[in-house]
C-alpha cells in the first residue's frame, strides 16, 4: 500500500496555480470502495471522467511494462476530450512512440517547472514552443523544445502532498532525498547527476506525515541513499533526534549499494535513525557478469559485506539479475547449471532475508539496450511487446546457444528453491519451540519491572523465527499464483515467432555478408 512519488511531486506542483484543480488516482492503490471499479477491478476511468471530468490527464511512464496500459488510457481519456500529457523514463527515452500512441505532449525530464508552464501555456493560449523540456507534434512531426535544467534547488518546490492521491490506503509513505545517480551501470536509465534535497527539508516532511498523517513506514526512494555521505549522515542525526524528542517510532526502507557495508559511522547512524531495511542491488555473484554490467565491485567481498550489513540488525532485500548477456564475446561463460547453483549458494551463504531474481531488461535509454540492439538479439516489439519486460520473462536471444525458455525456467528453479512452502511448516514450529523459550523465560523479568526485556526477546525472536519465514511463504504463494497465471498467458506462442523472426534476420544478414 504505497504509491510512486513522482506524480504526486508533480501534482502538487500543478495544484498551486490558482485556476487548476488537480487529484491522483493511483491504479496499483485504488482501494477505496467509492472507487468506480471495471469488470476487472480497476479504476472506471469513464466513469471518473463523468463525476469530475478532467481538462488534462498525465501519466506517470516510468515503468516499461506498463506502457501498454497508460497507451489504451490515453486514448480512452484523449476520445472524452482531454488533453494528454506523459512524462518518466521510458516516454522520455521513446517520444516519438508516445506521441503516436495518444499522448499530445511528452515531458522530458523532471516535471515540477514543466507541468505548470505547460498548464498556464494551455490556459493563456500560448505557444508549446516557449516551454522548456517537451516535445509533441507540430505539422505532423515531432517538435522538442530546449532541454530544461536539472532542478538544483529543492527548497523551491512545494513538500509532496498526499492529500491529493485519492481512492488509495498509504502503508508506506515514499519520501526523496537523492536524484540521479552517479553510478554507471550499462542496465539502468538513471544517468542524471546526484542532486541531493536538504537534510532539513525531508526531516520536515517526515515530521508532517508522521504528526498529520499517522505515517509510521516510510521507503525513501533515492537510487543510492548514501551518494552524498555526509547529507546522508545529518539526516539520519536529524532523524534519530526527532524521534527522541518527539518520542516516535517508525521504520525506514531505503536503497543503497552493498560496499556501504565498509563506513561502519554511517552504519551505525543509519541503525541509530531506525533506518531498518535495506534494499541492495546484488546484480550478481559471477564475477563476469558483475564486470559487463559495470558494477564497480567482485563478488569476492560481498557475503563479508552482507555480514557486515546483517550484524548491524538490518533486514535485507537482495535483487539480482540473471542471464546477463556477456560483453566479450570470445570469453567463455560458466554452464547455466552451474550459474544457478552459484546463485543458490550464494543466496544461501549470505543469508539474504529476502530475495528478487529477475531475468535482464534491456530498458529503453539504457547502454545494454544499444548493445543488445546492434547486436540483433531484442525480440521484436510486435511479438514480445512492453507488457513483458517487468523481469519475468526472456527478451532477447542467450548467450552460448542457451534457449530462452531453459534461461526462464532457472529463474523460476532460483526463486522457488527460496521461497518454499516449507517456510510455514518451519513458522509453525518456530512459533510453538523457540517463542516459548525465548519470550516466556523473558517474561519472567517482569517481577523486576523490566518490560524491556520481555520486547526485547519478543523481537529477536520475530528478526531470526519468524518474520523471514512469514515472508517467504508469502512469497511462495505469490510465485505459485504468478506460474499459473504464466500457464494461461501466450507468452510461449509469442516466444517462438520471436525466434523465428530472430533467426530469418540472422539468416539474411549472413547472406548479404557473403
Amino acid at each position: 500500500m504505497t504509491t510512486s512519488l513522482g506524480p504526486i511531486c508533480v501534482a502538487t506542483s500543478a495544484s498551486k496555480l490558482d485556476l487548476w484543480d488537480v487529484e491522483v488516482v493511483d491504479e496499483n492503490n485504488c482501494k477505496s470502495r467509492f472507487c468506480p471499479k471495471d469488470p476487472k477491478g480497476r479504476p472506471n476511468h469513464k466513469k471518473l471522467q463523468q463525476d469530475r471530468p478532467a481538462d488534462v490527464v498525465g501519466f506517470y511512464g516510468s515503468l516499461s511494462s506498463t506502457i501498454p496500459r497508460l497507451f489504451e488510457l490515453a486514448g480512452l481519456y484523449k476520445k472524452m476530450g482531454a488533453k494528454t500529457v506523459a512524462g518518466g523514463k521510458h516516454v522520455e527515452n521513446k517520444q516519438e512512440e508516445a506521441l503516436s500512441h495518444g499522448i499530445d505532449v511528452v515531458v522530458a525530464g523532471e516535471g515540477e517547472h514543466t507541468i505548470r508552464d505547460l498548464l498556464l501555456a494551455w490556459q493563456n493560449g500560448a505557444p508549446l514552443d516557449s516551454v522548456s523540456g517537451i516535445a509533441f507534434l507540430k505539422d505532423g512531426q515531432m517538435f522538442g523544445t530546449a532541454p530544461r535544467p536539472l532542478i538544483t534547488d529543492f527548497d523551491q518546490l512545494p513538500y509532496p502532498d498526499f492529500s491529493l492521491l485519492q481512492y488509495a490506503r498509504m502503508k508506506f509513505y515514499p519520501i526523496g532525498r537523492i536524484r540521479g545517480c552517479n553510478m554507471n551501470c550499462e542496465f539502468c536509465s538513471v544517468k542524471d547527476r546526484t542532486r541531493c534535497a536538504s537534510p532539513q527539508r525531508v526531516m520536515n516532511q517526515i515530521a508532517y506525515l508522521v504528526e498529520n498523517r499517522k505515517a509510521r513506514q516510510f521507503f525513501e526512494v533515492s537510487d543510492h541513499f548514501a551518494a552524498d555521505r555526509d547529507s546522508a549522515l545529518e539526516f539520519c542525526r536529524l532523524v534519530a533526534s526527532y524521534k527522541k524528542r518527539k518520542r516516535v517510532r517508525f521504520t525506514m526502507t531505503v536503497q543503497t549499494r552493498l560496499n556501504d557495508a565498509r563506513d561502519p559511522e554511517l552504519l551505525q547512524a543509519m541503525k541509530e535513525a531506525g533506518i531498518n531495511n535495506l534494499a541492495i542491488g546484488f546484480e550478481s555473484p559471477i564475477d563476469e557478469e558483475l564486470k559487463d554490467m559495470r558494477k564497480g565491485y567482485l563478488s569476492k567481498d560481498m557475503i563479508r559485506w552482507t555480514d557486515i550489513l546483517h550484524s548491524y540488525g538490518f533486514f535485507i532485500h537482495g535483487m539480482f539479475i540473471f542471464g546477463y548477456p556477456k560483453r566479450d564475446k570470445t570469453s567463455s561463460r560458466i554452464p547455466l547449471k552451474d550459474r544457478v547453483k552459484r546463485f543458490r549458494d550464494f543466496l544461501l551463504k549470505a543469508k539474504i532475508d529476502t530475495a528478487q531474481v529477475i531475468l535482464t531488461v534491456p530498458l529503453p535509454g539504457t547502454d545494454l539496450r544499444e548493445r543488445l540492439d546492434k547486436e540483433g538479439r531484442i525480440y521484436p516489439l510486435e511479438d514480445i511487446g512492453w507488457e513483458y519486460y517487468d523481469g519475468q520473462f526472456p527478451l532477447f536471444e542467450p548467450d552460448d546457444g542457451i534457449s530462452p525458455e531453459e534461461l526462464q525456467q532457472s529463474v523460476t528453479k532460483i526463486m522457488g528453491g527460496f521461497y518454499r512452502f516449507r517456510n510455514l511448516i518451519k513458522m509453525i514450529f518456530n512459533m510453538i519451540i523457540h517463542f516459548p523459550r525465548m519470550v516466556f523465560l523473558a517474561s519472567l523479568s517482569i517481577v523486576t519491572f523490566r518490560v524491556t526485556y520481555i520486547v526485547g526477546a519478543f523481537q529477536k525472536w520475530k528478526r531470526r523465527y519468524f518474520r523471514n519465514n512469514l515472508m517467504r511463504f508469502g512469497g511462495y504463494l505469490i510465485l505459485k499464483s504468478w506460474l499459473k497465471k504464466f500457464k494461461e498467458d501466450k507468452f510461449l506462442i509469442l516466444l517462438q515467432e520471436a525466434k523465428r523472426k530472430i533467426r530469418r534476420s540472422k539468416e539474411k544478414f549472413k547472406t548479404v555478408s557473403s
